[in-house]
Formats: structure tokens, sequence, C-alpha cells
């Protein structure tokens, strides 16, 4: 849809700059009459075009993000905090990063390396709440398992959690058997797990997370909410770091890896 306007913009342009300086309504008369010539020339120049298109793409998207980001900044996101899920880091962390992510998501797994690098990074400011975005039938599995994993043990779920992002080809090949061999492979109780996955709030739980994500105009996965504040799809952690500094000065607090690197000298 962007290429169509592009090309007529630059057409444009390009008549500008070799034109003997022609009236607009000759320009206009010009494009009206000849567009086989600007199409011919456009076409000798396909990779500086088809360069031009994708460089405005990504500016466009590149603004739009940061516009989104400069809302939420203001009005923060409110994903719900249940304690009694499964939280990953400490307590007593001033940031908490909420993740809507879908098991057998190829850029999930991809976002789940820069997540797991962003809390290395901030071991002890920073904790994840997982959530889930599954919409076929063996995410959803995989997510129902995730959470019932979470009620034997948090860490438990986890591992299932790094396991599962790693082994996506295996289980998208094989199935829901190959989910729960990972969980049992993990040491899970297997007859604790599947009465736990019987249990209605469970899979109450995952509708309730994707309702949520639809809610703050979530349409894809992975996003990850900082303190209210989103990134979405599989970022570079530069722009996690960025939301995180931007978040700690409108709270008056100090960043997390400034204080770190404090202790380091």
């Amino acid at each position: 849809m962007l290429l169509r306007p592009a090309l007529a913009l630059l057409a444009t342009l390009a008549l500008f700059a070799c034109a003997p300086s022609p009236s607009d309504n000759g320009l206009r008369q010009a494009l009206k009459e000849h567009p086989d010539m600007v199409l011919d020339a456009l076409g000798e120049r396909k990779s500086e075009l088809f360069g031009l298109v994708v460089a405005g793409q990504n500016e466009y998207q590149d603004a739009q993000r940061q516009a989104r980001q400069a809302e939420e900044f203001k009005k923060p996101l409110t994903p719900a905090l249940d304690p009694a899920r499964a939280f990953r880091g400490p307590a007593s962390a001033t940031t908490t990063v909420v993740v809507y992510s879908d098991f057998l998501c190829p850029y999930c797994a991809r976002g789940a390396v820069t997540l797991k690098e962003f809390m290395e990074r901030h071991p002890d400011s920073v904790r994840v709440l997982f959530k889930h975005y599954a919409t076929d039938d063996l995410s959803k599995e995989a997510a129902l398992v995730y959470e019932a994993l979470a009620v034997q043990d948090p860490k438990l779920a986890f591992a299932f959690h790094d396991a599962a992002f790693a082994a996506q080809q295996e289980i998208e090949q094989a199935g829901a058997p190959a989910v729960y061999a990972l969980a049992v492979k993990l040491g899970a109780n297997l007859p604790r797990l599947r009465r736990d996955m019987r249990n209605p709030e469970l899979a109450k739980r995952l509708d309730d997370d994707v309702a949520e994500a639809r809610s703050f105009g979530i349409d894809g996965t992975p996003t990850f909410v900082i303190n209210g504040v989103s990134v979405r799809g599989a970022a570079p952690i530069d722009e996690f770091e960025d939301v995180l500094r931007r978040v700690a000065r409108s709270g008056g607090e100090e960043a997390p890896c400034a204080a770190c690197d404090k202790k380091k000298q």
C-alpha cells in the first residue's frame, strides 16, 4: 500500500529536478499525458527506489513507535499483577516486565533470549511476569502446561519456558506429546500436572491474558510491557535499555544499570 504513493512522490521529485522548471499545471499535464515515461525512468532504478521505500517505511514505523511510547509514558499500561502467578526475579524489583508471548512464535523465542540478557544485566532490579497470547490449540496446550507447572513450582515453569522456546521445532513437529515429554524431562509430577491442567481457573487465565493484551491494542507477539511502557516485537536490547532509562527518569529514580555500574567501580 505504501509503494504507490511513494512512486508518485518520487516521480514528481524527479521531474522537478530534471525538467526546465515547468509550471505546476504543466507538470500535472505532463504526468497525465506521459505516465509511461515516468514508469520507464523509475524502472531503470528499481533498487534505489526500493531502498527509499523501505527506508520510508522504517522511518514511519519508528515514528509510530515513539509516539505510542510517549503516550504510554504519560499514561502507562496497567497489566494485572496477580501475586499467585509465577514471577521471575526478585520480589523487591523496581521494574516489572510483563510479557505477552506464544511458545510457538519464532519471534517470541528471539525475544526470550533478549529478555534473558536484559535480566542478567539487571539481576536485582528487574522481574518478569510471563503471560500468554496463544491463539492455536498447540500453543494453548503449551501455555496451559506452563501454568500448571507454575502451580507445582515457579522455577519448574520457567525451566519449561526456556526449554520450550529452545525446542520449538520439535514441538511443532511432534505436537502435544513433545510438550508433555519436555515437562517430564524437567522433573514434573505428571499425574499432578494433568490434574492441575483441568483446573478451569488456569484456562480462564489464558483467555484473560489475551483479552488484556487486546485491550492495550496489542495485536502481535512478543510484546513486553516495562513498567507500563510497551516494547513490541523482537526488539534489540537497546530499546529495552532506553525504555528502562526513561521510566527511571520519569519516576525520579536512578536507572538500575547506572546503580549497578557504580557498584562495580
